[in-house]
């Protein structure tokens, strides 16, 4: 039985450990740039308290809609008359009361029940009020566009600055494996005397000062990874592996072109908010001057009471009252209050409408650049291209020019030192180009 309970507890042991196991390596999150920007459009706060913003202001709009419903309220009301109201009386009746000249009214308990209700019949101010939340709800609309526009461009040159980071360091990590392969062949050339002790030294030297660039470059991925990481709102313990490479976009690259500023200037979030704006200090204009305008509402009101000297409620007499009538209200006067009212948000839509004229002069020189830098990074791109075609055929020369004695270490550590800065060359114009066209898709106002 206790050998059973053994096994028993021996096979747990191995199941959780696989389970752990498991875990693990599942805990290593996978990413290419769409999986990405999906997860920091799901997890992002800002992005998440945009949203609800808009939900909060789209009950703004159904309560001023709740304005054009009737009002009704119910009053229940007890009053102790402690000292009654009285009423005076003419002198000639006076004298048949024995000199009189008052007498109190109504009894010492008051009991009132009222139910009212008013009902807008027309109001422009609540009209023109309800069109002024549907332009809220369109300027927090646009502000969570923005939030995910921007978003998706953080993303992008988080994700491009980790792919960046991981070619540079195959690169270097490359330069290092031909370093070291330079150097073993010369140690076997130093120590069967083909080489002198300098070229060995040089070798050495050359691997030597690779070192504190390859542990950089490591470095630098780990702080691109930690960057990504944070920006995608993911646990610090989480691991991250991409599953694509900068090579991966060499063959998508298309040069930009002029295109239609109208288009991009309508799409463009900054300018957008600024529209909108723009139009909500209108339908603040508009409804300052409805309040010039006359008021009309309906009304209705059912009166139930009583009064006694006690509390003998089942001996009481109840009387119900009820009324409907209808009020006109005409504004006349208020001050000037209105119109300087209206002054000041007329000065305020000028003042928006001359950033806007500003703002669009900026984002057409944005775009201009943008495409400038696409462009000059596509030439850069063939040009490093070309160049590392140029380097490996020279490195390879130099290699073996050296091996037969005509080449010098010198000429072996240059070919590989220009083969190593073309190839990073070649990475950075091709970030260059990506980063480029990630800021124009922003401008241009593009979520993906």
């Amino acid at each position: 039985m206790k050998k059973k309970i053994l096994k028993l507890t021996i096979l747990s042991l191995g199941l959780f450990c696989v389970s752990l196991n498991s875990i693990g390596q599942d805990s290593v999150l996978h990413l290419d740039l769409e999986t990405a920007l999906k997860i920091a459009h799901d997890n992002n706060p800002t992005i998440k308290i945009a949203d609800i913003e808009v939900q909060r202001v789209d009950y703004a709009k159904k309560e001023a809609i709740g304005a054009l419903l009737p009002s009704v309220n119910a009053v229940g009301q007890y009053t102790d008359n402690v000292m009654k109201q009285v009423m005076f009386m003419p002198e000639s009746f006076a004298a048949l009361m024995g000199g009189q000249k008052y007498m109190e009214i109504g009894y010492k308990n008051s009991f009132v029940g009222n139910v009212s209700a008013q009902l807008p019949l027309i109001n422009f101010s609540i009209w023109q009020n309800i069109k002024n939340k549907q332009n809220d709800i369109d300027i927090i609309l646009e502000k969570s566009r923005a939030s995910k526009i921007e978003m998706t461009k953080q993303v992008k040159d988080a994700y491009y600055g980790v792919l960046l980071s991981k070619s540079s360091l195959k690169v270097l990590e490359q330069s290092h494996k031909n370093a070291l392969e330079t150097l073993k062949n010369i140690e076997n050339s130093y120590k069967q005397g083909v080489v002198s002790e300098y070229d060995f030294i040089r070798a050495q030297v050359n691997v030597n000062n690779l070192n504190p660039a390859l542990i950089n470059a490591k470095n630098g991925v780990e702080l691109a990874i930690m960057q990504l990481r944070m920006i995608l709102s993911l646990p610090a313990e989480q691991k991250i592996e991409t599953n694509e490479t900068l090579e991966t976009y060499s063959n998508k690259l298309t040069l930009a072109v002029q295109m239609d500023n109208q288009t991009i200037l309508e799409q463009n979030s900054d300018l957008r908010i600024l529209d909108y704006n723009i139009v909500g200090l209108q339908n603040q204009l508009k409804l300052i001057n409805t309040q010039h305008l006359p008021m009309l509402s309906a009304s209705s009101s059912y009166l139930y009471q009583t009064q006694a000297e006690d509390f003998k409620f089942k001996d009481y007499n109840w009387v119900g009252s009820a009324s409907i009538g209808l009020q006109l209200t005409v504004p006349l006067f208020a001050g000037m209050q209105k119109v300087n009212q209206a002054k000041q948000v007329k000065m305020a839509i000028k003042g928006l409408q001359i950033q806007r004229e500003y703002a669009k002069e900026g984002i057409n020189l944005q775009v201009q650049a943008a495409i400038n830098q696409m462009n000059a990074a596509k030439e850069q791109l063939n040009v490093n291209k070309d160049a590392i075609k140029q380097a490996e055929r020279g490195y390879e020369i130099a290699k073996v020019r050296y091996q037969v004695g005509s080449g010098t270490i010198l000429e072996l550590n240059d070919s590989e030192l220009s083969l190593t800065q073309s190839s990073l060359n070649y990475q950075q114009s091709l970030y260059n180009f990506l980063s480029a066209q990630a800021n124009l898709e922003k401008i241009m106002g593009t979520k993906e």
